[in-house]
């Protein structure tokens, strides 16, 4: 009787041991933190939002992300210059490239 009361003890403070090891902390009211922290991520632990982080840049620069990811503008298309060269009468009507 002795062996199983030790065998129970044992487990009890084994168990007991074992709990703070694999507790993990929480943040217990994430609508209270997302309330005062709108521009924190409550399920990375706090961790600034991407809008959080252009906040320093140009305006410019949210704007260009804001309709990149709504995709309300269209494809990005680059034209080139057009570079005028001296006349053809200096060229004596010879192309040149």
């Amino acid at each position: 009787m002795t062996s199983i009361k030790t065998i129970a003890v044992a487990g009890l403070l084994s168990m007991l041991a074992a709990a703070p090891a694999l507790a993990q902390e929480a943040i217990q009211e994430p609508g209270a933190f997302a309330f005062y922290y709108p521009n924190l991520d409550v399920l990375n632990g706090g961790a600034p939002t991407p809008a959080y982080r252009m906040e320093g840049l140009p305006p410019s620069v949210m704007q260009a992300y804001n309709e990149r990811e709504s995709g309300m503008t269209g494809p990005t298309v680059w034209h080139h210059r057009q570079v005028h060269h001296a006349s053809r009468a200096e060229h004596d009507d010879r192309r040149h490239g």
